[in-house]
């Protein structure tokens, strides 16, 4: 089955631009840093957030109906990952005040409790049940390592209490035996590499390349090229934390027509500018789902002209994201993008949940979430299977813009829409 749109005239042919100074560049260049002090994108400043911190306006749990209901935010705001939890915390912010500017959920409050997890999966576990059992929180937002996902969708299973992923796109996240985990901003490995299998075919390309990363994701990432790819694709695994890949890409063709980097989200960055340094010009590499900022600043005139491609579910090219985006921008002086947009979409379809369910109940909560459909900042709305899957979502291919939209002339980038995919099918859980 075709999944993309035939538009091949979509899918142009570029090179990539000479640039020295590239090679080196990886997810930390410039981007990662600690909990403390960063800018939260909401125009306030949150101190250190390892051991647990409050962003609402009061010290109350969700017990009484006087008292605020509480969403726990577990976020990667040091180490690898802290661009998207960075990203993901503003826009959470910004829904949570959006929602309690218009009188809150069940008339109380909402309040996020956050805290730095710093992508390991034993601290997640022990954050979101302090969350649970001390704050009383009735859901859970915000894991992004795909092996923190895994873990933290088992301790939602246990204690009952639903949780939306940011990222944790590896298919174990997500099994017959989770029902109180939901995906939001990315599609699990399987159906991404069924997404870009059609792109190849669509494309014509024979010669393919990927790069993975020796970890859950990087193998969910494999798996799924071994499943839907129908050409040879010569797949190099490397280490998670690498940031030197010219050794694995020395070992592909000079012609190679496409890379898959999203198999390594640290270092795809890294994947693109080396390639670049080592005199290879694919017409695409397929990053990860990875915050366009980050991308934009750590290539540069790379990130436009280069082929490198920002895969997302928000549609930022509709009316609805570019009125939220005014908003945002209005309000706290930053850009709004496709992965403050997961944060955004996480608090807002929260509350519409607890107000479905009529309940602070967390069980009750997690069974909205399963029947719900949401339209949102998505190209189409959210639905889930019963294992929190995503059903009938879109997923684009975007590459960066050095012109900033009209919504936020302020911007440093802007977007090109590549492709995108028809509705694809929900992953079964066994899978």
């Amino acid at each position: 089955m075709m999944i993309f749109m035939a538009e091949k005239n979509l899918i142009r042919r570029r090179n990539f631009v000479k640039l020295s100074g590239v090679a080196g560049v990886g997810l930390l260049a410039g981007c990662a840093g600690g909990g403390s002090g960063t800018d939260d994108g909401t125009g306030t400043t949150e101190g250190e957030t390892g051991g647990g911190g409050t962003t609402g306006q009061t010290d109350s749990s969700g017990g009484g109906s006087d008292e605020s209901i509480v969403i726990g935010s577990l976020q990667p705001l040091s180490g690898s990952f802290t661009p998207w939890g960075n990203a993901h915390r503003a826009g959470l912010a910004f829904a949570v005040q959006e929602v309690n500017e218009d009188g809150g959920v069940l008339g109380r409050q909402l309040e996020i409790v956050e805290s730095d997890t710093q992508s390991d999966a034993g601290q997640a576990d022990t954050i979101f049940r302090r969350f649970v059992e001390q704050e009383n929180a009735v859901a859970t937002v915000g894991p992004v390592s795909s092996d923190v996902g895994i873990r933290t969708a088992r301790t939602a299973q246990e204690l009952e209490v639903p949780m939306l992923l940011h990222m944790s796109g590896t298919n174990q996240a997500i099994t017959p035996e989770t029902t109180y985990t939901f995906r939001v901003g990315l599609l699990p490995a399987a159906t991404t590499m069924q997404a870009q299998a059609s792109l190849v075919s669509d494309a014509g390309y024979s010669n393919v390349g990927a790069i993975i990363g020796d970890y859950a994701w990087g193998r969910s990432v494999e798996a799924g090229i071994q499943q839907h790819f129908d050409v040879d694709v010569n797949v190099q695994a490397a280490p998670v934390g690498a940031s030197d890949f010219r050794s694995f890409i020395r070992r592909y063709p000079q012609d190679i027509e496409m890379m898959v980097a999203t198999g390594h989200p640290p270092g795809s960055l890294s994947i693109a500018g080396q390639l670049n340094d080592l005199g290879y010009s694919p017409e695409v590499v397929t990053g990860p789902s990875f915050p366009p900022s980050v991308i934009a600043g750590a290539l540069g005139d790379l990130a436009f002209e280069g082929g490198f491609t920002h895969v997302h579910n928000t549609d930022v090219y509709s009316d609805e994201f570019a009125e939220v985006a005014r908003r945002f921008g209005e309000a706290t002086g930053n850009q709004f993008d496709t992965h403050t947009a997961y944060g955004y979409v996480s608090g807002k379809m929260l509350a519409q949940a607890i107000e479905d369910a009529g309940s602070t109940d967390s069980t009750a909560i997690a069974d909205a979430i399963r029947n719900i459909r949401f339209d949102t900042l998505f190209a189409n709305p959210i639905e889930y299977t019963e294992n929190g899957e995503l059903k009938n979502q879109v997923q684009i291919y975007s590459q960066l813009t050095s012109e900033a939209p009209s919504y936020f002339p302020e911007g440093n980038f802007g977007f090109e829409e590549q492709f995108r995919t028809d509705a694809l099918p929900a992953l079964p859980a066994d899978q």
